[in-house]
């Protein structure tokens, strides 16, 4: 097989696989686990077997770093699904593993890569059997790839070669004599592949001491030093001796140079204390020239601390692959204070989110190395003690904020707020981002708009400055009370802002449902990438089902506020249009509820209006006014005719309450807790119901004339659910109650008028109508007409303005009272009034009030 017949494609992914999981573990950068998964995931689906001569060698080399990759992807959280995995050990199992546990009879650096890649498959696969395997062919292979005097005059043999004299080795080799420790198998042929094998033995024997076996403090430690030793001096221009493969050795072998003694030093001089002089030169030569990524991490950590974010953006533009987009934010949210204006990064944010940063021209900045003080082993230490903050917060990302740059704001918004309480700040800082990012913009809309409003506008002298933290945590009616706690206090002297914060804090927070439901609205989504951010296509507005709620516990407050202060909740209602009525501060397009939902909202909030008036204890003059004013906003919003007027009794005949209305309610519907229910008839926002409720505060206003003041509830369940003899009493009281003086006939007369409006609420001022119909309805509509005539002729008489009485039941058509009922109550009054005098004298008291009673009505002809 051609090595270029997806070889290199299939090596170089492997590799690539394995730099993303290492970047991924260094950096927390989940981008780079995803890469890395992505690779993986591709190749298990695809690859099915590797042909031809060269399989086992590209095995070997593929293999190797796949097993590395997978190994670190799969125990670091990177978010591998257990699907994936085993698709992906099949791969290994039974593509890979086949083709190299066997050993192979070639040079040495194929089976060592082959031994590499099966050890570290074996490891992937918690297969022993093969793990054991692998390292005993790599046992026999070790000793004859590199050579110590120690070893005889000639090097080993591995079995598999069958080699059996020196003369057979030294052919192998290319090489005599063996002067030296160090020489290896294809030192003659050249240093690259002779590279691959050390590579290979380097990383055996660090795998090897994971599992638990150190090999490094063994022979093949001793071999890897002394092989990495001999061949670092020709590297750094020593002599080739004339004993050496003929006096002349190939570098290059025309391809990489001798870039393999890091794992090796590493083990031996850093954590053995081993001296290795000439590999420790070439190692540091071999790294990249000038700063290492460390460094350039340190140096950002730095700027970023002492806020030189120029000097920063300087370093970003110039060192990109190190300082990519997802690092610098973290970065940033880590060291940069959070007292630092927003207007000092914005634009490093800004180009971040482009994905290309420019250095900055004013003022002129001198570029300084970083990290020169440092040692490479000091710089990478301290990295790897660096602790940087996610850029996502756990709600946020379950919220279904998928942009890297919003997620990052909302850190920061939150971290400033912690940190200095500058709201204001976090409303700089992200205003510039508001329309990236639907999540962001609600979170602003219904978070950072009514709490700056709550503490910096509305209420900048109150003590009780809220955090965000706090605020995103209200949730429900408690969230309700607490938004509008400052809107009303009882005793202070300003007037009360609640429509206001309802419309500005109250809204805002409902509009997001601050994010309180929303956890798994996108949990399927993957996470965008940072430089092209999308609006999400599905609905950005809060679930309906969450502002229904929001909307319904406001309109609770509402309700409850009524029974404290009925006046104010009437001014809340008669400034506030509802639902649709928001002031989210021009914060961009709000998406708008659909046309059903918003009519469903306006008519809860319509039915709280009503309720309002049904819920209100107390009652006076200025309270039925403004009960018939929130009547007359809600027939406006509802599309309703209007309410009668106050005082106009003339026009209720117009008024139509079918039998079908009246048989829907129940005494239940006029308890506080039912009135906002959905099927409350009472409540709802129709015809008949503001109809009703126009009758009862018409009637209410009677009553208040008549002395006898009584709220709405209790006049709706006497029209509707009293009994004849609570209507009578009710009637007899009013009566007594009455204010007007002896003789007022002209006042009386007014009162028989609200009295028969009262007992029907269809009576039209004709004496002659029959009103006993059936289905009448009124505060007295329990009591015959006749039976409300005699109390009110009583009255009269009790007034002493019997002319009137004359005039209504004596000489009037009609006759309202049989003249044989009429005589019998007449004669009680005036037995009444004989029986209670105190005197005899026909002049004075009761006896004279009988006398009158008698010559008025029974000389009437």
């Amino acid at each position: 097989m051609n090595p270029g017949d997806g070889c290199h494609e299939e090596r170089e992914d492997a590799l690539a696989a394995y730099a993303n999981a290492l970047a991924w573990y260094i950096s927390g950068i989940k981008s780079y686990a995803t890469k890395a998964i992505t690779y993986m995931n591709t190749w298990a689906k695809t690859i099915k077997d590797h042909t031809a001569s060269n399989a086992p060698l590209q095995t070997g080399w593929s293999g190797a770093s796949w097993a590395r990759a997978a190994e670190i992807i799969r125990y670091s959280n990177a978010g591998w699904s257990t699907t994936d995995i085993s698709a992906f050990e099949n791969m290994l199992r039974n593509v890979y593993l086949p083709e190299i546990i066997g050993g192979s009879k070639s040079n040495g650096n194929w089976e060592l890569v082959m031994m590499e890649a099966a050890q570290g498959i074996a490891v992937f696969l918690n297969d022993k059997s093969s793990y054991d395997k692998a390292m005993n062919i790599f046992a026999s292979r070790a000793p004859a790839y590199v050579y110590l005097t120690t070893d005889g005059s000639c090097p080993k043999s591995a079995p598999i070669n069958g080699f059996t004299t020196c003369s057979q080795v030294e052919d192998y080799w290319g090489q005599y004599s063996f002067p030296q420790n160090g020489i290896a198998q294809e030192t003659c042929r050249d240093f690259v592949h002779t590279g691959y094998s050390i590579s290979s033995m380097s990383h055996i024997a660090e795998t090897s001491k994971i599992q638990g076996s150190d090999l490094w403090t063994t022979a093949v430690g001793t071999r890897i030093r002394y092989a990495l030793g001999f061949h670092s001096q020709f590297e750094l221009g020593t002599a080739v001796p004339s004993w050496l493969c003929g006096g002349s050795v190939d570098l290059k072998g025309g391809r990489s140079d001798f870039e393999i003694t890091e794992v090796g030093y590493n083990a031996l001089h850093n954590r053995l204390g081993v001296a290795m002089t000439n590999t420790g030169t070439l190692t540091n030569q071999n790294r990249p020239d000038g700063i290492n990524r460390a460094r350039i991490i340190l140096e950002a950590v730095r700027l970023a601390s002492s806020t030189e974010v120029p000097s920063l953006q300087q370093l970003i533009a110039r060192e990109p692959e190190t300082l990519q987009p997802e690092l610098v934010l973290r970065i940033l949210l880590t060291y940069l204070p959070e007292s630092t204006e927003p207007a000092q990064y914005i634009s490093l944010l800004q180009q971040l989110a482009l994905g290309a940063v420019h250095e900055p021209s004013q003022p002129p900045l001198r570029y300084v190395q970083p990290g020169k003080e440092l040692s490479d082993a000091e710089a990478l230490h301290q990295v790897r003690n660096i602790h940087l903050l996610p850029i996502a917060e756990g709600q946020d990302a379950q919220a279904g904020c998928t942009d890297q740059l919003s997620l990052f704001l909302l850190h920061r918004a939150r971290r400033i707020d912690a940190e200095t309480g500058l709201i204001p700040e976090v409303q700089q800082l992200l205003e510039p981002f508001v329309d990236r990012d639907s999540y962001l913009r609600t979170w602003l809309i219904s978070n950072l708009l009514p709490l700056r409003r709550l503490d910096y506008e509305y209420y900048p002298q109150n003590d009780d400055v809220s955090t965000l933290e706090a605020f995103e945590k209200l949730e429900g009616r408690p969230a309700i009370d607490a938004l509008l706690s400052r809107s009303y206090r009882a005793g202070v002297p300003e007037k009360p802002q609640i429509a206001r914060d309802i419309r500005g804090i109250v809204g805002p927070w409902i509009y997001g449902g601050n994010s309180r439901k929303r956890r798994k609205m996108y949990h399927d989504q993957r996470r965008s990438s940072l430089t092209a951010p999308k609006l999400p296509e599905q609905s950005t507005g809060p679930p309906e089902d969450e502002v229904v709620a929001g909307w319904s516990d406001v309109n609770e407050w509402v309700l409850d506020f009524a029974t404290r202060d009925f006046i104010e909740a009437a001014d809340t209602i008669e400034q506030w249009d509802g639902p649709s009525d928001v002031d989210y501060d021009g914060y961009g397009d709000i998406e708008e509820l659909d046309d059903d939902l918003s009519r469903g909202l306006a008519k809860q909030y319509a039915r709280t209006g009503l309720a309002a008036i049904y819920a209100v204890t107390e009652t006076s003059h200025y309270i039925l006014e403004k009960s018939h004013g929130v009547l007359k906003k809600l027939a406006r919003q509802s599309d309703l005719s209007g309410p009668l007027e106050l005082d106009d009794l003339q026009a209720s005949s117009v008024l139509d309450l079918s039998q079908d209305y009246l048989d829907q309610l129940t005494e239940v519907y006029l308890l506080h807790n039912a009135l906002l229910r959905l099927d409350n008839p009472l409540t709802c926002p129709e015809q008949a119901s503001l109809s009703f409720t126009s009758l009862i505060l018409s009637s209410c206003l009677l009553c208040q004339k008549l002395a006898r003041p009584r709220n709405s509830r209790n006049l709706a369940t006497m029209a509707l659910f009293g009994r004849r003899e609570e209507h009578m009493e009710e009637l007899r009281k009013t009566l007594q109650k009455v204010p007007f003086r002896t003789r007022e006939e002209n006042a009386w007369a007014e009162v028989r008028q609200w009295v028969l409006w009262l007992r029907d609420w269809q009576y039209q001022a004709d004496d002659n109508a029959s009103h006993d119909r059936e289905g009448s309805l009124g505060v007295f509509c329990k009591i015959k007409r006749v039976d409300v005539e005699i109390e009110l002729l009583r009255a009269f008489l009790r007034a002493s303005c019997y002319s009137l009485a004359v005039n209504v039941y004596c000489t009037s058509g009609g006759h309202p009272i049989p003249d044989d009922i009429l005589e019998k109550t007449v004669l009680s009054v005036a037995m009444s009034f004989y029986d209670g005098a105190s005197n005899g004298n026909r002049t004075r008291g009761g006896i004279r009030k009988a006398s009158d009673m008698y010559v008025c009505l029974w000389t009437k002809e």
